[in-house]
């Protein structure tokens, strides 16, 4: 700082008449004189006025100020830092710029030039390329005045050079070999192979060689070597060819088998204990014993000791292990408070009837567990988190922390199928109205056959009671290979939430159809209507609302057409839907392994329509075949649909970005079909995409038809926004 203070001592008593400013640009004298602190009428004091200087500095808009006096007047005569002009940068990845942008160090025109801030930018980047595997990175900042107070930046960028592992040895390892060493760490040596994506790209990292220590070290604790120990890695390089070398020293020590494993806890507390996942006459394992301490303590939360520490004990005697998982439960615990934050549209009594915990309640982990499921199966809220804060030794707050997420989607499709050619499906839909958790939606479909256009709405909970209430209208248009169908009609229903799971709904509804163009006289009225009651039950445990990774779905209805009206039949649906996570060796979830079964079974009483009937093909039966081209057909081969059908097959996803919320999924279909029994098969097999967008689940499938016959209208390729399986 330079500050500079010209008066003459003999009249520093003088009263100041006026104060006034040069050279302020980035703020006013109004504003100046709320920083100073000196002020008119007031006597020069060489204090006050040295204060004031301070002062203005400490906003860091100014180089040099300096004080003066003319007469009564008091001059403030500023020289303000230079601003930025302009910004301009060479070699800069679209990557690295929007990281600059989201960690705050991209310089922007018009802000006061910092060169710390300048200095920071520079080290970022370097660090940035560094933690790429490039080394020596040249960053070059030109600063270039247009005017005394404003300057243009032209930041250049040279990447430096990639530092190619050439080997990593593992001194004193001979139990394991080095290969399963390798699969263990980022930093691992060039091979043809790592010119691929989603390979290991052979190029030093020095960020992840920690990391690659503790990996290392973990690996031998989870085969039983309890005493192993591995040094910190010495990196070697040779700027001349820019290779590297890692070294790691090991000592493996003895491998010990699990003898016996006990639980040692107050024996008047009744709980219900975890099966294990550490065994005895196995190898002993630093992950599931982690895995094992975890669950045993929420097994103890579960009964109100929410403050349950589980330690372990281990004995060694010569190559065996004995375990003692000792556990000292403390208190039983009360909730005190639900706090609820994050939500800035969802009301807080819609967050509070999804948590299973009030004030004065026992504290469970299994409560707080179907809390956060819940919260996250809504559909409106992007992630919760539940925070446990401590407030006595018997008293627990907690913090429910919710990010809402896009509860408004526009959902579209698109489809091709040989018959129905072009199809185009759009839907906005808005799962929290006003925050009140109630969904209101609008679709129509459009293809060169179908025309569809719907309105719905439904409250999960009227006036925050257990029961639901739903409602829609709805105007179709399908023309069909066999049939052109028109239909008009309206539905209304109410449920109730029988458990924390389980559901139970009872709709009815009436729909008028009209049908023409038809070839085939089987299951054909020229104009019906139908009065109706679908009674449902369904049962939900999983754990997200777009992608579950464990947890069950089922549900059955049953639809009694004939109350009324031409149509009389009565239509059964099932379903069920299971979600399991696959570990790995640290118990992390690295995929989930998916099945489904949907059935179906219609009883005609009188008079079923063609269209009531079911068709199989598309993404949500068997995919690799059009839309409602598998069925049953008549004597001249005319597509009649079938009364039984049978939906079902596996599949695997695996995220391939978590951050991103992209899954690769991988997918067996397969679908049986029937007038009078299930006589017609298809299978199929494929791969998915799935990625949530600002729009709403997004999802492409390509597939191919396993089992096929000759005139099947195929799909290879379709996308929607919206859940596929």
């Amino acid at each position: 700082m330079k500050k500079t203070l010209l008066l003459f001592p003999l009249i520093l008593f003088a009263q100041i008449d006026k104060i006034e400013y040069k050279g302020l640009l980035h703020i006013s004298p109004i504003t100046a004189n709320s920083i100073i602190k000196i002020h008119k009428n007031d006597n020069f004091n060489v204090e006050k006025i040295d204060e004031s200087i301070k002062a203005l500095y400490k906003t860091g808009y100014f180089q040099t100020i300096k004080a003066v006096k003319e007469g009564n007047t008091l001059i403030f005569e500023c020289l303000e830092k230079p601003t930025i002009l302009k910004v301009d940068f060479e070699n800069l990845s679209e990557d690295l710029k929007k990281l600059l942008k989201e960690r705050g160090y991209m310089p922007k025109k018009g802000e006061i030039l910092s060169l710390e801030k300048l200095d920071n930018l520079k080290e970022f980047i370097k660090a940035y390329y560094l933690s790429k595997g490039y080394f020596n990175t040249i960053v070059n900042i030109e600063k270039k005045f247009v005017t005394p107070t404003s300057v243009k930046l032209t930041i250049s960028i040279k990447k430096g050079e990639e530092l190619v592992i050439k080997d990593v040895k593992f001194f004193g390892a001979k139990k394991i070999s080095k290969d399963e060493l390798l699969e263990e760490t980022e930093n691992r040596p060039r091979t043809f192979w790592s010119a691929f994506p989603f390979t290991n790209s052979g190029r030093l990292n020095i960020y992840k060689l920690i990391s690659d220590k503790e990996a290392l070290q973990n690996y031998y604790l989870n085969l039983g070597f309890m005493d192993a120990y591995v040094s910190d890695p010495l990196a070697k390089s040779n700027f001349d060819n820019y290779s590297a070398t890692i070294d790691y020293s090991i000592y493996e020590g003895i491998r010990y088998l699990v003898k016996k494993i006990d639980i040692d806890y107050p024996k008047n507390i009744k709980v219900t204990l975890p099966e294990l996942n550490l065994k005895t006459d196995k190898y002993f394992n630093v992950s599931a014993l982690r895995e094992d301490m975890k669950n045993i303590q929420h097994a103890f939360a579960n009964e109100g000791y929410a403050y349950a520490k589980v330690y372990p004990e281990i004995k060694k005697e010569g190559s065996n292990a004995f375990i003692t998982y000792k556990v000292i439960p403390g208190e039983i615990v009360y909730i005190r408070n639900v706090i609820i934050n994050g939500n800035t549209k969802t009301l807080d009594r819609v967050i509070r009837r999804n948590v299973y915990l009030a004030p004065g309640d026992k504290f469970s982990y299994r409560d707080l567990t179907d809390s956060k499921n819940a919260l996250q199966r809504s559909g409106y809220l992007e992630d919760v988190k539940i925070e446990q804060k401590k407030v006595s030794s018997n008293q627990i707050d907690l913090i429910v922390n919710v990010k809402e997420g896009l509860s408004g989607s526009l959902k579209a499709g698109i489809s091709y199928g040989s018959y129905s050619k072009l199809g185009f499906n759009f839907a906005i839909t808005e799962k929290n109205v006003f925050g009140s958790g109630q969904s209101v939606s609008a679709s129509a479909d459009f293809s060169s056959v179908s025309r569809t256009y719907r309105v719905s709405l439904v409250n999960p909970r009227v006036f925050d009671t257990k029961y639901s209430f739903n409602t829609s209208i709805f105007d179709t248009n399908f023309e069909g290979i066999s049939y052109t169908s028109r239909q008009k009609g309206f539905t209304a229903g109410v449920g109730k939430r029988l458990s924390r799971y389980v559901g139970a709904n009872i709709t009815y509804g009436f729909t008028k159809t009209k049908l023409s163009d038809y070839n085939t006289t089987e299951y054909t009225m020229p104009e019906s209507t139908k009065s109706y009651v679908v009674a449902s039950v369904s049962y939900n445990n999983t754990d997200n609302y777009f992608f579950p990774t464990s947890g069950h779905k089922a549900s059955i209805s049953a639809e009694f057409a004939g109350l009324g009206g031409d149509e009389k039949y009565i239509k059964t649906l099932a379903q069920y839907k299971y979600f399991y996570p696959l570990k790995d060796k640290t118990y992390k979830t690295y995929a989930v392994l998916k099945y489904r079964i949907i059935a179906g079974m219609i009883n005609d009483n009188g008079y079923l329509p063609i269209n009531e009937k079911f068709y199989l093909g598309g993404i949500r039966s068997v995919r690799g075949f059009s839309s409602y081209s598998i069925s049953p057909v008549d004597d001249e081969g005319n597509k009649i649909g079938g009364k039984y059908k049978l939906v079902t097959g596996p599949e695997i996803s695996t995220p391939l970005s978590i951050k991103n919320k992209v899954w690769l999924s991988g997918f067996i279909d397969y679908g049986v079909i029937g007038e009078n029994g299930l006589d017609i098969k298809r299978s199929s097999f494929g791969f998915s995409l799935d990625w949530i967008t600002p729009m709403g689940p997004l999802c492409f499938v390509w597939a191919w038809p396993i089992k096929s016959e000759p005139g099947d209208d195929l799909q290879r390729f379709e996308f929607s926004i919206g859940a596929s399986f």
